[in-house]
Parts: C-alpha cells; sequence; structure tokens
C-alpha cells in the first residue's frame, strides 16, 4: 500500500507500536490478523497484485541474497532442514540478510523449544550455539528494514540458550545470558522480549534462593507489559510475580498478582510459540501455578484442589508440566498429613522422566524426595526410594 506506518496503523484502526512491533518480527494479536484481514479484502488491485507478487513470486532471488556471514552460518543453516550444498551456497552468497532467512531461523527456534517441552533440554542444546551463531553473523550485514526482527530473533536464541542453562543448573551461565538477552530486547524495543527476560531472571533467582530479588525481576516485568496485546504473556508474568512473591512470604502480594493472573485469563489457552512467548499458558497452567503457591503461603486445602484440577487438565504430551505439578501436589498432600498420596505423587513424577530428561525435573524430584525425609520407613516411602534407584535419580 505504500503508506508510512502511522497511516498504515490508522487505516487498522491499531497504534503505530503494534504496527512496528508486527514489522520487527512480533506476534500479530488475533484482532490484527483480523484488521489486516478486512483491509487485504478491501485493497485495490494494483496492492492485491503486489502483495501476492512478495507472498510468492521472487522466493529463489531472496534465497539467492539470503546473507553474507562466516563459514559457521552453513552449519547452523542444516539445522534449518536445509541439505549441506544448499546451506554452503546460501551462506557463501553475497547479498544480506532478508525476512525470508528470518523466518526460517524463527521456525527452528520454534521446534527447538518444542523439543525441550518433550523431551528436556538435552535434546535441544545441540540446536542453540549454531543458531546463536547463525544470527550473530547476519547482524553483522542486515540491512535496517530487518535489523530489529533479527535482532529480537537473536535475543531470543540467547534467552532460550539461558533456559537451557537453568534448567541443567548452570545458574551463573543462565544469569549472564537472560541479562544479555534483556538487553538486547530493550536494543530491539521489543517490551514483551524484555518482560519475557525478566520472568527468566525472576525464576532463576527463585531456584538461586533469592526472593526478593525475583520480585524485583517479576516487577520490572509487569511494566513491560502493560498494554501489551500478548494476553498469554500477560498471565504468565503476574504468575511468576505470584510465586516469587510467596516463596518471600508477601502473602498478600502473591494473592494479588493471582487475581490479576485470573483476570487476564479469560479466553486464553496453550497455543504454538509463534503466537506468543509464554505459548504454553492456558487453564490448567494457571491452575499448576496457583497450586504451587498457594502451598507456599500454607493454603493446603486450596492449593491440593488447584493440583489436582491442572493434573486433570494437562495433556498426556506435557511431561515436564505434570510432574512438576506432581511435585507441588505432594507439598500440600504433606501439609494436609497425606503421606502415603504424597509418596505416589512422586513416584509418578519420577516415572514421567522416562520421556522427558530434564535436569530441573530429576533435581526437583530429589527435593521432594528429602520432604519426605520423616516418614522414611513408611512402605509407601520406601516403595518410592526403590523406584528413584530404579530409574538413578537418587541412590537411597
Amino acid at each position: 500500500m505504500r503508506l508510512r506506518q502511522l497511516d498504515f496503523a490508522t487505516e487498522l484502526k491499531v497504534t503505530e507500536k503494534s504496527v512496528y512491533r508486527w514489522e520487527g518480527g512480533s506476534n500479530i494479536s488475533t484482532h490484527g490478523r483480523r484488521q489486516l484481514d478486512r483491509l487485504l479484502s478491501r485493497a485495490p488491485e494494483d496492492v492485491l497484485a503486489r502483495f501476492t507478487e512478495l507472498l510468492h513470486g521472487g522466493e529463489d532471488v531472496k534465497r539467492r541474497n539470503l546473507f553474507k556471514a562466516a563459514p559457521v552460518v552453513a552449519a547452523g543453516l542444516l539445522t534449518v532442514g536445509l541439505d549441506t550444498d544448499r546451506a554452503e551456497w546460501l551462506a557463501s552468497g553475497a547479498g544480506r540478510a532478508d525476512m525470508a532467512a528470518v523466518d526460517a531461523i524463527r521456525h527452528t527456534l520454534y521446534a527447538a523449544m518444542q523439543l525441550d517441552d518433550t523431551l528436556g533440554s538435552p535434546a535441544a542444546q545441540g540446536m542453540v550455539i549454531a543458531q546463536e551463531q547463525v544470527t550473530e553473523a547476519m547482524l553483522r550485514d542486515c540491512g535496517s528494514e530487518v535489523q530489529p526482527a533479527l535482532l529480537s530473533l537473536h535475543a531470543e536464541w540467547i534467552g532460550f540458550a539461558g533456559a537451557l542453562a537453568w534448567d541443567a543448573g548452570e545458574y551463573p551461565t543462565a544469569q549472564r545470558l537472560y541479562h544479555l538477552a534483556r538487553d538486547k530486547a530493550h536494543e530491539a524495543e521489543d517490551d514483551d522480549l524484555a518482560a519475557y527476560m525478566l520472568t527468566g531472571l525472576s525464576q532463576l533467582a527463585i531456584w538461586q534462593k533469592q526472593p526478593r530479588i525475583a520480585m524485583d525481576h517479576a516487577a520490572a516485568a509487569t511494566s513491560w507489559i502493560r498494554g501489551s496485546e500478548d494476553r498469554q504473556l500477560s498471565v504468565y508474568v503476574h504468575l511468576r510475580m505470584a510465586e516469587a512473591s510467596a516463596i518471600a512470604r508477601k502473602d498478600r502480594a502473591c494473592r494479588d498478582a493471582l487475581d490479576a493472573a485470573e483476570r487476564a485469563m479469560d479466553g486464553v489457552h496453550p497455543g504454538h510459540p509463534s503466537e506468543s512467548r509464554a505459548y504454553y499458558v492456558g487453564p490448567a497452567f494457571f491452575e499448576s501455578y496457583v497450586g504451587g503457591c498457594l502451598t507456599l503461603i500454607g493454603e493446603a486445602g486450596e492449593a491440593v484442589e488447584a493440583s489436582r484440577r491442572a493434573i486433570a487438565a494437562l495433556p498426556e504430551s506435557y511431561t515436564r508440566d505434570r510432574a512438576v505439578t506432581l511435585l507441588e501436589l505432594e507439598r500440600g498432600l504433606i501439609q494436609l498429613n497425606e503421606i502415603e498420596e504424597a509418596a505416589a505423587a512422586v513416584t509418578e513424577a519420577a516415572r514421567l522422566t522416562q520421556q522427558n530428561r530434564s535436569p530441573r525435573l530429576s533435581a526437583a524430584i530429589r527435593d521432594g524426595r528429602r520432604e519426605l525425609a520423616p516418614w522414611a520407613t513408611s512402605s509407601a516411602v520406601r516403595a518410592l526410594d526403590a523406584e528413584l534407584v530404579a530409574r538413578d535419580i537418587v541412590v537411597v
């Protein structure tokens, strides 16, 4: 349509900032997609012709001019699904990075995230280093029209590397990567990504037993998602604030954050990583966090009910989420003196490690077993110990 961003936003009845974010690679809201469809349906023939040409035509030209970068880029392109000859050819081209390249590598990121969800961080680690190097090399020689999207993508790969490091218990590395990703998100003026990286820092601080620092990061994330069109991310930020507050013994702040998350939950369901950086957030995820937070502030009855609702709603394929929720259920059951059922919950979580090899999950299971130490001689805990030994999670 050859319009400026402001004029295009006016046509769409959205903010200019939304258009800027979309062009930078951010997810388009349902309202935005609807308005774009409406505008395209009413577009003049010459606009439709240009749109069709850009969408379907000239793809070979775009790929031939993909980017100029170091040889490591060829190796990174192999993980996108290209054969060796094609990858080497693209990496030796004389052109610059374009949105086709950015989109290809972004879909690789989505695949890596889903692999981590299903099988754990060890399964996804091999994809990360190459793609970090690919996007860094592309940034050294890209046009201004691609730079914001590419910078956000580079930051997302760094942040994902931080998440994998956290999952493996490498906390100093995770902290460094999360901070770097947050800084690059700010450089890209990507508010949602900055908020997401801050939630990673908050989560990391919780695992390092620094609840007040966790609250600081969560509060900062909350400020960045004000006005965000990503409702799943908004829910996630509030839940992260609730957990940090609960661990810091700020019960009122925890309740307030849970209420804020519940208000944002209307119509929210899990989706694909292309739809939200917090794509996994939905009713079951929400109930799982509610159960965990209420256990921390001593509301065991409500907590157990929420955890049970979460387990009932979580798909079987969400192995790590199911296992983590089972461990949250255990803590509530211990508070209610339901020791046999608590031990059974940890046993079931241990069995799920057959599908998901997350080091963090194994560590959480060991922590769950330590919670049951006062009942070590009971038949239920002895059965749990046998399961843990059989799965090489802990030697009792």
